[in-house]
Formats: structure tokens, C-alpha cells, sequence
């Protein structure tokens, strides 16, 4: 079962009435009391794997590089199967999952999940021109945007729970190997919206999601990967010590 993200919310002022930014994806958070707390979150080490390395584009740019075709340790299932945990696949390439939602995964038995079709299309570097209309400190100011552009299908009848974004579920590495937390807006940041699923998200309906990050200290987002999955009773998912890993 994977452990619950950190949510270090960190309310920024606006020029636009309405939208704010804060850091964590974890849904049903509250916002913290400053304004200064840190939008990128704290980082957690994470699992790396040595040589694999994404290639990240300027803003503006909407091709992903190597898409459609699989990289690494081989190829995405289709839609009868799972794609096995440690598959790596280049950006654009789609991976089949048994997603299973925060409110689902407790307890000790079985977790079977959702069936999805996921992909990430690209990881795209900004610029803090972005952010022209956002009160940052100034750590954040020094600090490089990145974009992960998602796209996520469903392939099952069953609808995610209530307030569920199986788009949040994803992972973003950094150059040093940790994990960074997204930014979440109170509102709409129009350069990389994170929408919720379409209602009745259901067999064949696709949404495409986008995560935004601010990296401190010259850093950039190398790879992302999913690490959540289907588990026997009494047990971790194999995706979380062998996730699918994109870049």
C-alpha cells in the first residue's frame, strides 16, 4: 500500500482574483496559515535506476520525445492485461493499470483496483514568466518550472470515487533521484491545468492532466514513473519497489 504524500500547502497571493498556488497533491488537505511556506514541498528519496534519463523540453513545445514507441525493459501490455511492474517506456508510450484510490487502499485484504490507460506525453521546462501573476518568495523565484503532460483513459465500468484524480497518482523523479511534489491551484493556472476526471468517467473516456513543479537549485524533473497497483492480502503491490517508469 503506498504511503500517503506529505501536503505542505503554501497559499501564494494573486494578481487573479480566484487562484492561488500551493504544494502537495494529496486531496482533502487544508491550506497552511503563511504565505512564504515553500510551493515545491519537501522532496523524498525515492527508487532511481541508474543510466535512465529523460529528456525535457522548452515550454511552448507539445512533442514528446520517442512517443508512441517503447524504451527499456520492455513493451506496454493492451487492454486485456497489466502492464508488468519495472516495465520502462518512452514518453508518449501507454501503460495499463489496476489503479487503486487513496479511500480503497487500506486495510489488509485484497486491493484489485481500477483498470486505467496511462501515459505520460512529456516532461516540458518552463520558465517563472509563468508564474508573472503569482506572489512567490524568493526561493520560489529562483526556482525552474517543470510540466508533466498526462493522459489518462478509462477501461473499465467502474467511475473513480468521489473527488478521486487518478492523475495525482503519478510520480515525478528529479535529477538527484527524489521525489518532488506537484503545485496545486486554487483555481485555474492556465499553462498546466490539473483537471478531475470528466463526470461518468467511465469505458473509453480519455482526460489529459498536467503537474506543475517548481525545482530549487538548477534541478530538473528526469523521469516519471507510477508505482501503484493490485496487491494480494497482506501485502505491498509489486508497483511500489518496481514501478513503470517514463523518461
Amino acid at each position: 500500500m503506498k504511503p500517503g504524500r506529505i501536503a505542505a500547502w503554501a497559499i501564494a497571493a494573486v494578481a487573479v482574483p480566484g487562484i492561488a498556488a500551493c504544494s502537495g497533491t494529496s486531496s482533502g488537505s487544508s491550506p497552511a496559515s503563511s504565505a512564504s511556506s515553500s510551493a515545491a514541498g519537501a522532496s523524498s528519496p525515492a527508487q532511481s535506476q541508474a543510466g535512465q534519463q529523460a529528456s525535457s523540453q522548452p515550454a511552448g513545445q507539445g512533442q514528446a520525445a520517442g512517443q508512441g514507441q517503447a524504451a527499456g525493459q520492455g513493451q506496454a501490455t493492451g487492454s486485456g492485461s497489466l502492464t508488468p511492474p519495472g516495465v520502462h517506456l518512452a514518453f508518449g508510450g501507454p501503460a495499463t493499470v489496476g489503479w487503486v484510490p487513496p479511500s480503497q487502499d487500506t486495510g489488509t485484504g485484497a486491493h484489485h483496483g481500477i483498470k486505467l490507460r496511462v501515459t505520460v506525453v512529456s516532461i516540458q521546462k518552463g520558465t517563472m514568466a509563468d508564474f508573472r501573476n503569482v506572489e512567490l518568495n524568493g526561493n520560489e523565484r529562483t526556482s525552474t518550472p517543470y510540466y508533466v503532460q498526462l493522459r489518462v483513459t478509462a477501461l473499465s465500468s467502474t467511475p473513480p470515487p468521489k473527488d478521486s484524480n487518478p492523475a495525482i497518482t503519478f510520480t515525478a523523479i528529479d535529477d538527484r533521484g527524489q521525489q518532488q511534489q506537484s503545485i496545486t491551484f486554487l483555481g485555474t493556472f492556465s499553462r498546466c491545468d490539473d483537471p478531475m476526471p470528466p463526470k461518468q468517467f467511465v469505458s473509453g473516456k480519455t482526460y489529459e492532466s498536467c503537474l506543475a513543479y517548481l525545482i530549487p537549485g538548477g534541478g530538473s524533473i528526469q523521469k516519471v514513473q507510477w508505482d501503484n497497483g493490485p496487491a494480494a492480502a497482506n501485502e505491498v503491490t509489486p508497483y511500489f519497489e518496481r514501478p513503470i517508469v517514463w523518461g
